[in-house]
């Protein structure tokens, strides 16, 4: 089964870098000679090992594996072992007889022990040729000791090089065992490997075999005009500026393109959803002056342009779930029954990359320059070697994961080869969150000493929906009706909505002062009539806004004093109120947002989510549930993440802040800044119930910057998000199971550090 999933983890942000390599190469050129187009793989094989364990250990900490598991062995990976079987197993169907057309070689070297039997067993029996491989007579094989948490799919590797580093003598790879004078008379010569690789249409290489390997590969097969494909992945090292000069394609994930940057994991944090971008920007000012030739961004939708940069697109994509901008939604779907592991998807992206755009070139051949939309190309290339990764995290194990052709076009007819919108982000293209942002839309009228003057002025609803279009990450507005369509119609707010790039997440019912004394329970029946039409046009108003919620909060429906009401005529007035509104809405989700006390009403009628679930058992209508708001659940002394619980697929709509919980004091303070365990409890929980609403930010920022802390929040609930995501299902049963307070401080301790 596939299922939209959180990929964070399993893919990161794989980016493709294109550098044009030589003069007027184009894809319709890049040796169109060859009829039969083969694939020259060099790189590492590993024989890994795999140690299920419940989370990695701290320094000094001996675990010990899961229950019930044991260890996989001599399992076939390495990059190189990888991506030679991927592109063999992605280039040829079982599903029909067609004429061979593309072919797979591997070059590298194998170890003198028992594991490069199973590692050659592996490369041939997926049709990979390996003629061009070397045996080492002195070194054991690549091994990798893989440590993976399957409840997250996050794993930690050790890897022990063997003969990938030290069997490389005659290419010029100097060991201490090696004799010089032997050496150098068996030194292979730049003709020698022309002979070599001459006869392929593509050269794909890795960073888990020496340098010096590479360069040479790479400045031969740039002199032959056969494109080259570096993974940046591997070991963490300095990269050469004269090979990247004699590569076409550079693939790094986050990780290695921070590092391309020439910044690293210990630098200051930037922000999350300009990160990819900035440092996409940043690796293009380190690695240009090196190579003495342009890079450039595309100039497609889902990523920003560099016009100061001209060549063959730099095509940079978000491995995050969703691709930056407007990419399909299969990209980051597949069924997590594995664990969701990563071993092998990068590998897999890279090998789909590599297929599909060969196939491209055969279908370009003898077309002009002119007549090649690159963008279109490497969108294509993108897509089908993404679909390849996604459906590599469904299995355990690197080579035993990867897909076969038949897999990746299944996946791609099912979802649609054409791009289907992301959901807007406002002021900026974001990374793929599985939910949208939403702000309280009054909080643009605090500090107006910051607003530029471009802005200004800064006096109404429209005036301040333009403020919020500038928070990066933002998708959604909620609107309060009547309050803020005094100025305007529903109508000229959804042509705003539109010119922002932003939609409606809901209709908020915020009643006037008229109704002081109650609106939906108000004594005179005439006021009670009236609070139920402007409840109802609230939908007409979410109707034309073009979303489906309308949230119901009244300042006013309670009482102050002991005798003040009857208790059980008010809720019988707001059951019969709400099923009033849903029966006429049946399309409208309506929602009550309950609230304990504040300086309006001492008592609210409803005043906590237990009694809150008793009122849509006594409404009774599929379209009514609750938005639930952090800082009223802590008024009530509630457990945030427990209610989430308790309320389930009722849950209809969440707001994010954070307080001091005194006395009747809403403080809207920023997500997780007092109690960033109960915040932590709330996002697994939103997990748990599979939450399907939109994220809003209920916070008064009176003395901050309402823009940077709507971003802030943002950020920080994304960190919550992944941090709960990565707790390990077993530890939490162990934990539940023995209600063992220390074992789920210490859990949450950790998942903090990671925050």
């Amino acid at each position: 089964m596939i299922q939209t999933v959180n990929l964070f983890r399993v893919f990161l942000s794989i980016s493709a870098i294109v550098t044009p390599c030589s003069g007027d190469n184009n894809v319709g050129q890049l040796s169109s000679q060859k009829t039969i187009r083969s694939i020259l793989v060099a790189g590492s094989l590993n024989a890994d090992t795999f140690l299920p364990i419940s989370r990695f250990p701290s320094s000094g900490e001996n675990l010990t594996l899961l229950p019930n598991t044991h260890p996989l062995v001599d399992v076939p990976g390495g990059k190189g072992c990888n991506q030679a079987i991927a592109c063999a197993k992605l280039s040829s169907s079982t599903q029909q007889i067609q004429p061979e057309t593309l072919r797979v070689a591997f070059l590298g070297q194998f170890g003198n022990d028992a594991a490069s039997q199973i590692l050659e067993s592996a490369l041939t029996t997926n049709n990979v040729d390996i003629k061009l491989c070397g045996k080492s007579q002195h070194h054991p094989s690549g091994r990798g000791y893989v440590m993976i948490v399957p409840d997250s799919g996050e794993v930690s590797a050790v890897i022990s090089p063997g003969s990938n580093f030290y069997g490389w003598s005659k290419w010029g790879v100097k060991n201490p065992t090696d004799n010089d004078q032997q050496h150098a008379d068996e030194l292979l010569t730049d003709e020698e490997i022309t002979h070599m690789i001459s006869s392929h249409s593509l050269l794909q290489l890795q960073c888990e075999i020496p340098d010096l390997v590479n360069k040479r590969l790479a400045s031969v097969a740039n002199k032959l005009q056969i494109p080259v494909i570096l993974d940046v992945g591997g070991e963490d090292r300095h990269m050469d500026p004269e090979l990247l000069k004699c590569c076409d394609y550079l693939i790094p994930n986050e990780t290695e393109l921070e590092r391309l940057a020439g910044r690293y994991p210990d630098d200051e944090r930037q922000q999350e959803d300009d990160k990819i971008e900035t440092t996409v920007q940043q690796a293009i000012d380190e690695i240009q002056p090196l190579i003495g030739r342009s890079l450039h961004a595309s100039t497609t939708e889902w990523c920003k342009s560099y016009p100061d940069h001209i060549g063959i697109p730099w095509v940079a994509f978000g491995e995050k779930e969703l691709f930056i901008g407007t990419l399909p939604t299969f990209l980051s779907i597949a069924d997590r029954g594995a664990g969701g592991r990563e071993t092998g998807a990068g590998d897999c992206y890279r090998a789909g990359f590599a297929v599909a755009l060969l196939q491209k070139q055969q279908e370009q051949f003898g077309r002009s320059k002119d007549a090649v939309d690159e963008d279109e190309i490497m969108l294509h290339c993108m897509k089908f070697g993404s679909a390849a990764g996604a459906l590599s995290v469904t299995k355990a194990g690197a080579v035993p994961s990867i897909p076969t052709l038949d897999d990746v076009k299944a996946l791609l007819n099912a979802n649609g080869e054409a791009a289907i919108k992301c959901i807007p982000r406002g002021g900026s293209d974001d990374d793929a969150f599985p939910f949208m942002f939403g702000s309280r839309i009054n909080s643009m009228k605090d500090r107006l000493d910051l607003v530029s003057n471009s802005l200004l002025p800064m006096n109404s609803p429209r005036d301040w929906l333009r403020r919020q279009a500038t928070i990066r990450g933002l998708g959604c507005v909620d609107f309060n009706y009547p309050q803020h369509f005094h100025d305007w119609n529903a109508e000229e707010a959804k042509q705003a909505l539109d010119e922002a790039n932003l939609v409606a997440g809901a209709v908020c019912l915020r009643y006037p002062t008229k109704f002081a004394r109650g609106a939906m329970n108000h004594p005179n029946p005439k006021l009670r009539r009236e609070a139920i039409e402007i409840t109802k046009q609230a939908a007409e108003v979410a109707k034309t806004l073009g979303c489906n919620e309308v949230v119901v909060w009244s300042a006013y429906d309670g009482y102050d004093y002991p005798f003040q009401v009857n208790y059980k005529e008010k809720w019988n007035q707001i059951v019969e109120a709400f099923q009033e509104c849903c029966d006429a809405y049946p399309e409208i989700k309506w929602s009550l947002e309950f609230k304990p006390t504040d300086e309006n009403t001492r008592f609210f009628t409803v005043p906590s989510t237990g009694a809150a679930m008793l009122l849509l058992k006594d409404i009774d209508r599929a379209n009514m549930g609750l938005t639930l708001d952090m800082g009223h659940m802590l008024m009530s002394g509630e457990n945030p993440g427990q209610s989430i619980q308790m309320v389930g697929d009722k849950l209809f709509g969440i707001q994010l802040n954070d307080g001091y919980t005194r006395l009747a004091a809403e403080d809207g303070m920023m997500f997780g800044s007092i109690h960033p365990s109960l915040a932590l409890e709330a996002m697994y929980q939103l997990r748990q119930i599979d939450f399907k609403g939109h994220l809003y930010f209920d916070t008064f920022p009176q003395r901050t910057d309402p823009v940077k802390e709507a971003e802030y929040n943002i950020r920080r609930v994304k960190e919550f998000w992944r941090a709960a995501g990565r707790m390990s299902r077993t530890e939490l049963e162990r934990i539940a199971s023995e209600h063992d307070a220390i074992g789920a401080l210490e859990l949450v301790n950790q998942s903090l550090r990671d925050c």
